[in-house]
């Protein structure tokens, strides 16, 4: 295998630092390939070096600024440093590139949701339902922002087509869900972003009225890492081909 091949096995399997060492290699040969400034981007993102994932994904974006997953990989790493204005802005260009992707909507949700647009991000739960209504994580999303303003008969109904979905042997949900709504966890992949949101995001989420609001399942720990099955997809493809400028 070559130093990308080899790369990105490596960031498949959670290696992020020998990922990022195969793609610096490659890079010290050919610095203007922006599939590799991305990937290592990604790569960095994962390893928590920020500050490095911003650096190689701006690069890649001067390289392809009509490339609509370089826009959306930059607004997660901006996510994750808090800039949410930034990350919101980019998501939107992502949106914008793609207009019939429903993951950029199912992205763009998540942020909104954070900047405080709760109804923002239920309008684009909606919308990537309704470009791809087997979604069965943007449901269950769907469902819990509806629950977090009040509308618990909504939000059962979401629930309950999320469990149907995920019961469905057609669908690519079928058996991903436990009774409780709950994701099987037998994603290795998962796990480092898994533990990271664990660790820096439920405590925040429900600091407030703790004794009112439930505390998240792993289950829902996984539906806001994995905003929807396109997520899962764009970035397997993403693997397997690159993308074009």
């Amino acid at each position: 295998m070559n130093l990308i091949e080899t790369g990105t096995k490596h960031l498949e399997r959670g290696e992020f630092e020998l990922a990022i060492e195969c793609f610096s290699q490659y890079l010290n040969k050919d610095k203007s390939n922006p599939t590799v400034l991305c990937l290592r981007g990604i790569a960095q993102r994962k390893n928590q070096n920020f500050d490095a994932s911003l650096d190689d994904l701006k690069k890649a974006l001067s390289i392809v600024p009509s490339n609509a997953s370089v826009y959306s990989e930059l607004a997660v790493t901006q996510f994750h440093k808090k800039d949410l204005i930034s990350a919101l802005e980019n998501m939107n260009m992502a949106q914008k590139l793609e207009p019939e992707n429903p993951y950029r909507y199912s992205s763009r949700a998540y942020i909104k949701d954070a900047c405080g647009d709760t109804q923002g991000a239920i309008e684009d739960y909606k919308k990537c339902i309704e470009l791809d209504p087997d979604d069965a994580i943007a449901y269950n999303n769907l469902g819990m922002l509806e629950d977090k303003l009040g509308r618990k008969q909504k939000a059962e109904n979401h629930f309950k087509k999320a469990d149907q979905l995920s019961k469905d042997e057609k669908s690519p949900f079928f058996g991903m869900f436990n009774m409780d709504k709950e994701e099987i966890l037998n994603k290795n992949e998962a796990q480092s972003e898994i533990e990271n949101v664990i660790k820096n995001k439920q405590a925040k989420e429900y600091k407030e009225n703790d004794t009112q609001k439930p505390k998240q399942t792993i289950g829902e720990v996984m539906m806001s890492v994995f905003k929807s099955k396109q997520e899962f997809k764009a970035f397997i493809e993403f693997i397997k081909n690159g993308f074009k400028s």
